[in-house]
């Protein structure tokens, strides 16, 4: 299973609407489960303690690992574990954050907003899904 875990919320409705279409034609294609946290550090890090070592999870940075959509796709279906991305508010990551416990992933080597980041993520995994099931999609 697939986790997409926002920090805060949208603020801007049209990234907000690009991002639930592209999450409801994922759900024809695999299941993504879109979960929202508030800005607040204690819980954020509660819910990380709560999955570490259990799952895979995924920080969205700008310096982290890259790769193209076709290198994307194989990675995230391949993963025999469950995948949790975390598109970080627009404070980044809570003081207390480990990276220890994260694999660092880049969209882009360029800086996007968050929310822009949780829309490029959910169209990655949507064209990662569409390559999955034969489904023709733009390359």
């Amino acid at each position: 299973m697939i986790y997409c875990v926002f920090i805060g919320s949208f603020k801007d409705r049209r990234f907000k609407q690009l991002t639930q279409e592209f999450h409801q034609r994922l759900s024809r294609l695999w299941p993504v489960k879109i979960l929202e946290l508030a800005e607040k550090e204690k819980e954020i890090l509660k819910f990380i303690q709560e999955k570490s070592g259990k799952v895979l999870l995924i920080s969205l940075e700008p310096h982290g690992k890259s790769m193209d959509s076709a290198s994307f796709g194989d990675w995230v279906t391949k993963s025999s574990k469950d995948i949790y991305f975390f598109a970080w508010g627009a404070d980044g990551p809570p003081k207390g954050f480990s990276k220890n416990d994260f694999t660092s992933l880049s969209l882009s080597p360029m800086t996007y907003s968050h929310e822009m980041a949780r829309m490029l993520l959910m169209e990655q995994l949507y064209r990662a899904g569409a390559e999955l099931r034969g489904h023709p999609y733009p390359h």
